[in-house]
């Protein structure tokens, strides 16, 4: 039952990533570097940067551990090696948010997911300024933005890219 629930919340984070991804522009980081060395890079720029990591899921390990029951076609078929998503979240941000504009506390915590294929990792991270009501929000999300950029520009052997790779592997 445990490891149903873990699955559920998985495929649940991952579709609403993706509705947020979606729904707002994205920034994207290219990183030179495998999964692994990536997460505790990143890992430690947030944390460097005060944030919290609230969850941190390894979103394909577990899809691809229930890929029979959920009967996914074409389930990656870009090949990513490794898709890992972390919530994060800043508690003075959220604090200022929620008492500017409750409803926009919904674009809080933070989320950002690391795709992965071969040496390279691609940092994407939703930006929260569309999730703003009012004149006061829209500053409070755009900092939020602000803040997490800068936070990622700080993993060694990054840099911020423009155009998204196909990445077919075709």
């Amino acid at each position: 039952m445990k490891f149903r629930g873990v699955v559920a919340l998985g495929v649940s984070l991952c579709a609403s990533l993706w509705v947020t991804a979606v729904a707002s522009p994205v920034y994207v980081e290219k990183v030179d570097m495998p999964m692994q060395a990536t997460m505790t890079e990143v890992k430690n720029v947030l944390h460097d940067g005060g944030y919290k990591i609230v969850l941190h899921l390894n979103i394909l390990k577990l899809i691809k551990a229930q890929q029979k029951q959920l009967k996914i076609p074409d389930f990656n078929a870009r090949k990513f090696t490794d898709v890992q998503a972390l919530v994060f979240c800043n508690p003075y941000d959220f604090s200022k948010l929620l008492n500017a504009d409750w409803p926009a506390a919904a674009g809080c915590p933070l989320t950002l997911d690391v795709f992965s294929k071969g040496s390279n990792s691609y940092i994407v991270y939703g930006l929260r300024a569309d999730f703003a009501n009012t004149p006061a929000s829209k500053k409070i999300t755009q900092s939020f933005d602000q803040a997490v950029i800068k936070v990622l520009q700080g993993i060694p052997m990054s840099r911020e890219i423009s155009k998204i790779p196909d990445l077919s592997g075709k």
